[in-house]
């Protein structure tokens, strides 16, 4: 694998920065084999994933190890995101990045409660180089855990160029295992209008011949601009997780009209997501890169001429090949032919032309658009409906939900009380609330999203419940809300502030009957206080027993 250490450094020279000092390899940063359920550059809901997801055999508790030489540059605790967090920095110009975690080892514990004690905060996220806490390679550093945004038990692991910030491949680091090619489950064809608009055209099955080969064969398609789409899926032994590809490849005739490559990511540009993956395919659960787009040649990792698009002639044949492989250099390849037919008929309406900017108005609600906010053109459709329930006006902004590049600034008009909040209204009618700005006259978001919105009003106050005292010595509640959502909770035993960890997953508000606030001789008072996000407040007391 000399051929991925010899990528790693020309890229960290000649992009990122040259590294300082001595070279140290870098550990594994579990002690067993290295088995992924997810990968670098995944395609997720709303950016693509920053590091490897290492698998712990569906349990918490193993030991994390820091896999380089190094101090501990930053601590964060968080109900979401990367849930309790550890980022080490190393004297080579790179950071590695431990989420997901059970727990910290004793030293960093007792650092991490003195500040929650003190700012009264179960969150924190909190630069630590001033404590002056070293770690050398091959130190226990944390536990492995399922907290924050996790979907089960692993360590999500990250390497990061320390002075950037920008995510490195881990692989480019570590040789895995895997000797199976990148799996092609079907194509996608796109027509692209001359304004711009992008319209799924059809979606094909592919024949596989084996050894990672699959063809298409000749298909006809309306003479203009087509669009590529994949649905790939990367699997390596000994884990069933559905892995992103590494490499990707596309050629029209002899021009390359689309690379990707996945080394590297910057957190800014979680953005381009949905220029790469096909946003409707995905809430489908369908990995969907797409070869083509407006914005692609902005994201590291992709090089494309003429936006990806193959132009195709009636009564033309063109070839296409697509290669495609991950990190190992395990390889798969997909044929086909595009034959011109005749043009498509436009449809005739008003079109929002991607790189214009654009105001929607509907009765009370306005909806500015800069230039460059929508990823590719789009047909107008505006119209108001009734919420079947409420009686409220929803604003439908277009036909099917279409994600935007950047977010627009939506106002609705109105003497709304505080109760108020815009909400996103899916395709079953459940209300989604938006984070909204209350101004005298008028209601106001930034929506990621040209989709169904109305206004609710939440006047009922979040739900707590008492689940009562467990066997691990732990008082557990679950606090909810219905509508707006939970924006502060607050515990307190005997009037004093306590540290209780919230999992917004499930609702689950604890504390341990260790924390020093409890008194042993005498019946404790414990007050929870639970804020939605219209200001609707609720509490709940009880008297317990240590």
């Amino acid at each position: 694998m000399l051929w991925k250490y010899i990528l790693f450094f020309l890229f960290n020279y000649l992009i990122v920065i040259p590294l300082k000092g001595q070279v140290q390899e870098f550990a594994k940063p579990v002690r067993n084999a290295i088995l992924l359920s997810g990968n670098f550059g995944e395609l997720r809901a709303t950016h693509f994933h920053s590091g490897i997801d290492i698998r712990t055999g569906g349990v918490v508790g193993w030991p994390v190890i820091c896999v380089k030489d190094g101090i501990l540059a930053r601590v964060s605790v968080s109900p979401t995101g990367y849930g309790q967090a550890l980022y080490v920095e190393h004297p080579d110009g790179t950071t590695t990045v431990y989420g997901h975690l059970e727990r910290f080892v004793p030293a960093v514990t007792k650092l991490v409660r003195e500040l929650q004690y003190r700012r009264e905060s179960f969150r924190i996220d909190e630069d630590f180089k001033s404590y002056r806490l070293y770690f050398k390679q091959g130190d226990t550093i944390a536990y492995s855990g399922n907290t924050g945004t996790s979907g089960g038990p692993h360590l999500h692991f990250e390497v990061r160029n320390t002075e950037t910030e920008r995510t490195l491949n881990p692989l480019l680091f570590y040789s895995i295992r895997d000797t199976k090619a990148p799996v092609v489950r079907k194509l996608y064809l796109y027509t692209i209008s001359d304004e711009g608009c992008v319209d799924l055209f059809r979606s094909y099955g592919l024949k596989a011949l084996g050894k990672g080969q699959y063809i298409a064969g000749k298909l006809t398609v309306p003479a203009g601009k087509i669009g590529v789409g994949l649905y790939i899926t990367d699997y390596m032994e000994g884990s069933w997780n559905k892995l992103g590809v590494y490499q990707i490849k596309l050629v029209a005739d002899r021009d390359t009209l689309f690379t990707l490559q996945m080394d590297s990511c910057s957190f800014e540009q979680g953005c381009f997501i949905n220029e790469v993956k096909d946003f409707n395919c995905y809430k489908k659960r369908e990995t969907v890169y797409r070869c083509f787009g407006n914005y692609q040649e902005q994201f590291l990792g992709i090089r494309n001429f003429e936006q990806g698009c193959i132009s195709v002639v009636e009564d033309s044949l063109v070839s296409v090949q697509i290669e495609l492989a991950d990190i190992n250099g395990n390889r798969s390849h997909v044929k086909l032919q595009l034959k011109g037919g005749k043009s498509g008929s436009a449809e005739k309406k008003e079109i929002l032309r991607y790189d214009e900017p654009h105001v929607l108005e509907l009765a009370d609600c306005r909806v500015e658009l800069a230039a460059g906010t929508l990823f590719s053109s789009v047909r107008k459709d505006l119209r108001i409906e009734k919420d079947t329930v409420t009686g409220q006006d929803v604003f439908v902004l277009s036909s099917q939900d279409t994600p935007l590049f950047k977010k627009g600034r939506m106002r609705i008009a109105g003497a709304f009380d505080s109760h108020a909040v815009i909400c996103e209204v899916d395709n079953n009618g459940c209300r989604i609330p938006v984070e909204t700005i209350r101004t005298p006259d008028a209601l106001e978001a930034w929506i990621g999203y040209l989709s169904c919105y109305t206004v609710a009003e939440d006047h009922e106050k979040p739900q707590i419940t008492f689940l009562g005292k467990f066997p691990d010595r732990t008082l557990r509640f679950k606090i909810k809300d219905n509508l707006s959502g939970i924006a502060t909770y607050r515990g307190e035993v005997n009037g004093k502030w306590c540290l209780f960890t919230y999992d917004p997953r499930i609702d689950l508000l604890q504390c341990s009957l260790t924390e020093p606030v409890f008194d042993n001789d005498c019946l404790n008072e414990v007050k929870i206080t639970v804020e939605d996000k219209t200001g609707n407040i609720e509490e709940l007391l009880v008297k317990i027993r240590k």
